[in-house]
């Protein structure tokens, strides 16, 4: 697959929401986790399309070589510490993948930064993920979100309940301050 981004070596990633024109190359997807290969499949189009959450797929030319799917939840859902006056609507990042072969070549990165870029020209205040136990630092290093629970790092489970809160003091204080 190497060879397929050095035959497209000027690409340009094209992410586009998930259509009835996609389910062809749906079934070909694979990123070495089988429940997102399967999701993906089989669910993310019926999700879609009944408005339970929504999935974008991401294209090099005519190659399907990524996919997210994007939802609300309530942050009450996550913690339950929160009271009905504290709670609200939260940007979940539900599910995202890059092919197999091509894990490690910045599509992902690619990916993140148009979902940041996307939760903050729609004012989201915190966004939260479910990360695979072995990316979590990934997503804590290159893009500062935060592990929620600290027994999710140390316990034996498979994912790390993170998020991040794109709330920012120092605007708020510079607009204040003027």
């Amino acid at each position: 697959m190497t060879d397929f981004l050095e035959e497209n070596e000027n690409y340009t990633l094209t992410q586009k929401i998930i259509s009835i024109d996609d389910l062809a190359h749906l079934k070909k997807f694979k990123c070495g986790n089988g429940s997102m290969d399967l999701f993906l499949a089989v669910e993310s189009y019926p999700s879609h399309i009944e408005r339970e959450s929504s999935t974008t797929v991401v294209y090099i030319n005519d190659k399907l070589v990524g996919y997210y799917t994007l939802r609300h939840i309530k942050l009450s859902s996550l913690l339950t510490t929160i009271t009905p006056e504290e709670d609200r609507d939260v940007l979940d990042i539900a599910r995202l993948a890059v092919d197999i072969q091509l894990q490690g070549k910045y599509i992902g990165t690619a990916i993140m930064e148009n979902i940041l870029k996307m939760a903050v020209q729609l004012n989201e205040r915190f966004i939260v993920l479910d990360a695979l136990k072995e990316k979590w630092s990934w997503y804590a290093k290159k893009f500062d979100f935060e592990p929620l629970f600290e027994s999710d790092i140390e316990g034996s489970g498979e994912l790390v309940t993170m998020l991040i809160d794109l709330y920012d003091q120092d605007l708020i204080e510079r607009y204040y301050d003027e």
